[in-house]
């Protein structure tokens, strides 16, 4: 992340060597991107060649990443893929966005028209569905599943009105409680217009391939390699990281064709065709033209060579750990000479302000980082001036993936956040009044401490450090009066039910 920021990417794929590596991948990377872990998307490769046109399994993963991946761009994504989903070709982002369709109550849309347009995009009429990318017309109601979603939807029109979106509950067929709008993101990755179908026409050198295709049947996915040139790195961007692992790829096992066939099967319905896919020295161009890291020893042959070399080789962290003051004060003195700083913990907010009482502000921009994750120890990378400290180094404990996760309580809230009179909840003792900042002199040192009151007469003075353990509640109820908490029930009833 810190090499991410560093460069200043919009984007990252991590390419692993193989599909059956890339949740492992990302399962690492969620450990310690902690909340930060929404950001990740996994795409599969498509499998090739397909036994059958609709394999819905593998549809479901590629569409959830792709959706993902194109529908939101406000927000930089982390792709963690295989290198033969990397090779493979898909449709252009423009088209994808474009076929996408999405309908709310209230919209107009001709009936034949959203027919065609759902067969366009991959959707299978059937006579009652079953899973995703199936849909079934009954009168003036069209049942859906979108290809994106947990379950199927019931849109009703009158005439060509959409009038209501229902969630369909498929045991019995009716339509529970209605939802705001559908989104229905294609199910096909080659989108059936004449301007795909022409270019398959045109690219396809087989004749039996070529007659069918002109016939206007399906398109299987496998034949994307015919339709389009664009890859899944023309969608990250150009300003997209490359991290590559070195490793070559496991050889693909050699299917048995005649085994996997159905038996008595004796007509080939779609011609099976070779997948295109990108060579290797298109692939070489592609990488070379994007920022890119190689990690391992050993390089596989096709990969580029990089036009700088990032010397990764890191040290262990020489300091007294266990001593947060110490430790920044230590790392303080990395800053000034022109280092930077990457602290990686599970209390963000409360290391965000000891920094700043040393003049240390983690802001973007600056040298100095604050995330919030979980890393077992830190380490230095001195060829590249970058540091990493972590919650062993910090409170002499590393934190765990379940410190990293959002409490009870919510995301730590700034001073900004506040005024005199708020309410806030405090992770121990529960529901407080916020009453402002006031400093006051303990054993001859000014500190600002935070002035809470609890029910009664009970008033807690907060460090201003500890502020993450502070977070806004927010009532639902308006002109309710909400009750303080009494300092120390929460810890006694606690302990009363260990005792029991």
């Amino acid at each position: 992340m810190a090499l991410i920021k560093r460069i200043k990417a919009e984007s990252a794929v991590i390419v692993v060597p193989d599909d059956a590596r890339i949740s492992r991948r990302a399962d690492d990377l969620a450990y310690f991107l902690g909340v930060g872990a929404t950001r990740l998307v996994e795409l599969p490769s498509r499998p090739e060649p397909d036994e059958a046109l609709f394999q819905p399994k593998s549809r479901e993963r590629r569409a959830a990443a792709l959706e993902r991946l194109l529908r939101d761009k406000k927000t930089s994504a982390i792709v963690v893929t295989s290198l033969a989903a990397l090779r493979q070709f898909i449709a252009p982002a423009a088209e994808y966005r474009a076929r996408a369709l999405h309908l709310e109550p209230g919209a107009e849309i001709a009936w034949d028209d959203l027919l065609a347009r759902l067969v366009a995009i991959g959707y299978r009429r059937v006579e009652t569905i079953k899973g995703r990318g199936e849909f079934a017309v009954r009168g003036g109601t069209l049942d859906v599943w979108p290809a994106t979603e947990t379950g199927a939807r019931r849109l009703e029109f009158d005439g060509e009105r959409l009038e209501r979106v229902g969630v369909l509950e498929l045991a019995d067929g009716r339509a529970l409680e209605s939802t705001d709008d559908v989104r229905l993101w294609p199910w096909a990755e080659i989108l059936d217009d004449p301007t795909t179908r022409a270019a398959v026409v045109k690219r396809v050198k087989e004749k039996g391939a070529k007659e069918y295709a002109k016939s206007g049947g399906d398109l299987p996915d496998t034949w994307a390699g015919y339709a389009y040139e664009t890859t899944l790195l023309d969608l990250a961007g150009k300003g997209a990281l490359l991290v590559l692992d070195g490793e070559e790829p496991a050889p693909a096992a050699v299917l048995d064709e005649a085994a996997a066939k159905p038996a008595g099967e004796v007509v080939e319905v779609v011609p099976r065709i070779a997948p295109l896919a990108m060579t290797e020295e298109a692939l070489r161009k592609a990488v070379a033209a994007h920022p890119f890291i190689v990690l391992g020893e050993r390089a596989a042959k096709w990969l580029p060579k990089p036009k700088k070399s990032i010397d990764l080789a890191g040290q262990e962290l020489t300091i007294e750990t266990g001593r947060t003051g110490r430790v920044l004060e230590q790392a303080k003195t990395w800053v000034e000479r022109g280092d930077e700083l990457c602290i990686v913990t599970a209390k963000r907010s409360r290391i965000a302000g000891h920094l700043r009482a040393l003049g240390l502000e983690p802001k973007k921009g600056s040298n100095v980082y604050v995330d919030r994750g979980a890393l077992g120890r830190g380490f230095s990378l001195p060829k590249q001036g970058l540091h990493f400290i972590c919650d062993a180094e910090l409170f002499g404990e590393a934190a765990t993936a379940e410190d990293v996760l959002p409490s009870f309580e919510g995301e730590p809230i700034t001073l900004k956040e506040l005024a005199p009179g708020d309410y806030v909840l405090h992770a121990v003792h529960g529901l407080a009044r916020y009453g402002g900042v006031r400093e006051e002199t303990i054993l001859g040192e000014k500190r600002e401490l935070i002035e809470l009151s609890f029910a009664g007469n009970d008033r807690l003075l907060l460090p201003l450090s500890a502020i993450d353990v502070l977070s806004r509640y927010e009532s639902r109820a308006t002109g309710v009066v909400v009750a303080l908490a009494k300092m120390g029930d929460a810890v006694e009833q606690k302990r009363s039910a260990a005792r029991r």
